[in-house]
């Protein structure tokens, strides 16, 4: 699933801690704070969420918007694996 990743500058004090946590590197510290520069790698893991002190990070899962020929496509894979 993909994720959406944001900081809130007015929150974040510049700590790195998300830097240091995330293993797939979403974030840089630029102008001392930090950016998920790299928010479209997420795995939606929340570490950083859970280091975070200031409360500074959310990460929302996203859904996919399927063409209603895909969801009739999937919809017909699931229903013949009953």
């Amino acid at each position: 699933m993909p994720y959406r990743v944001t900081v809130d500058q007015e929150k974040c004090n510049g700590c790195e801690e998300c830097v240091e946590t995330c293993t797939v590197q979403v974030f840089e510290l630029r102008n001392g704070r930090s950016l998920p520069i790299n928010g479209k790698d997420c795995v939606g893991c929340e570490g950083c969420v859970g280091i975070c002190e200031e409360k500074a990070i959310k990460v929302t899962e996203l859904e996919i918007d399927l063409s209603p020929t895909v969801q009739s496509l999937l919809k017909d894979i699931l229903y013949d694996c009953d």
